[in-house]
């Protein structure tokens, strides 16, 4: 008896139930205003928020579809005693859809610290930029990759000695706490330098002070040849007391809780959707200092689609021993290889896992694909997106169908145009 009940609450612990996003605020107010946005952009937010970017919709669009059944699902199947379950597809979006960028920044910190930091000690690090020049972020997008250039040239002058290599990964994040626009970078840097031979060398207490001066006058000089600012504008913002510009470097951590933490929070989603609530006709966001924010939905939408970014764009970068060229280098030398070619690289020793599994067992600490009737692992057998047949197995399953979300009264944009403008600004500021 004892043994039964014992199974029955180890069942119960590690059973799986996908998540309905259909119920969420954001999902109603993404759904209620999908296609009224992309037709209103260069009206309404372009000048807030940027030129419209097909990634945007593009990300909204797989948003709406994340998780719901009807679009297609993946069989697991117990071969023991033929237990089974569907599990709907996931848009893999970043940033926008908080479930799927919560299981990428999962992923994203197993990997950091299974293959990339090394086990000494290290600092979380953010550079932060002044508001003067953070619309101009906005607006050119390629202007990343100079504040990348900057950041990693302030590490290399101020921490970096002669023939010794330090140990960082940035990572882009473009949100405030109120889903303003706010780009800066968030990194992990090793608290010291590598030398040629893998060596760790401690390094000395960090001098924020020196690392935001150079950062400051590094991004200035860069932004001023590329013709963003006057020299005028890069002397007059060197010429203040507070510049604006911050490096902030926090305490050494060396336990791999810390590390896990770190690299998570440097991943994470813009939006939290325990602090997003519709009130009326309104969206209301809180914000950690306990401020409560009230926007008109689809200008809610509009702020945090221009934190999307493409499918390719690299927003996570290694750098010195961390880089991708010395992380391999290491690896060959290791190995005793030389191979150049993808044909001479060895098999890997372990069969590829699910990334939708090790997401589930690193942040739920279950494993979706251990049967709850015997205990033994499970497999995906088919993926079928056939609508009918989709429709047979979840009502076999009684999983309820999907339901579209009541829709907001739409805003009478036509009949007070100049109004509605008055009213997202008054909102903004």
């Amino acid at each position: 008896m004892y043994r039964t009940c014992t199974w029955e609450f180890e069942r119960e612990k590690l059973s799986y139930t996908p998540r309905r996003a259909e119920g969420t605020a954001l999902y109603q107010i993404a759904y209620s205003y999908r296609d009224e946005i992309e037709h209103c952009w260069d009206e309404l937010f372009s000048n807030l928020y940027g030129p419209a970017r097909p990634e945007m919709f593009t990300a909204l669009d797989a948003y709406l579809n994340c998780g719901v059944y009807e679009h297609g699902v993946a069989r697991v199947y117990c071969d023991h005693c033929t237990h089974s379950f569907i599990v709907p597809f996931s848009c893999k979006e970043r940033l926008l859809c908080p479930s799927c960028n919560t299981k990428r920044a999962v992923l994203f910190a197993e990997n950091l610290f299974e293959n990339v930091l090394e086990p000494v000690p290290h600092h979380h690090i953010v550079f932060s930029i002044p508001k003067r020049l953070r619309r101009f972020f906005l607006f050119d997008r390629s202007l990343f990759s100079e504040l990348y250039h900057a950041a990693i040239a302030t590490l290399e002058f101020c921490l970096e000695p002669p023939e010794h290599k330090l140990g960082a990964v940035l990572t882009l994040q473009t949100a405030g706490d109120d889903l303003g626009w706010h780009p800066h970078l968030h990194g992990i840097l090793a608290s010291g330098t590598f030398a040629p031979g893998g060596e760790f060398l401690p390094g000395d207490e960090v001098n924020c002070a020196l690392l935001t001066d150079t950062f400051a006058r590094l991004l200035l000089k860069r932004l001023l040849n590329q013709e963003v600012i006057s020299q005028d504008d890069h002397d007059q913002i060197l010429s203040q007391n507070h510049t604006g510009f911050s490096v902030w470097v926090g305490k050494t951590f060396t336990d791999s809780d810390s590390k896990r933490f770190v690299a998570r929070y440097i991943e994470r989603s813009p939006i939290s959707l325990k602090r997003l609530a519709i009130d009326g006709d309104c969206a209301v966001y809180s914000t950690k200092d306990g401020a409560v924010h009230r926007f008109i939905p689809l200008e809610f939408l509009a702020r945090l689609l221009q934190h999307t970014v493409g499918h390719y764009e690299s927003i996570t970068r290694y750098y010195g021993f961390y880089s991708s060229r010395a992380r391999g280098d290491r690896k060959k030398l290791a190995d005793g290889s030389t191979a150049d070619t993808f044909s001479d690289l060895p098999e890997p020793s372990t069969p590829p896992s699910s990334s939708w599994q090790r997401g589930m067992k690193a942040l739920f600490e279950i494993d979706p694909l251990v049967c709850t009737q015997c205990g033994t692992q499970m497999r995906i057998i088919s993926f079928i997106f056939d609508l009918a047949e989709i429709k047979k197995i979840m009502n076999s399953l009684d999983i309820p169908p999907y339901r579209a979300p009541p829709k907001f009264k739409p805003h009478p944009i036509q009949q007070s145009f100049d109004l509605y403008i008055d009213d997202i600004y008054d909102t903004c500021d």
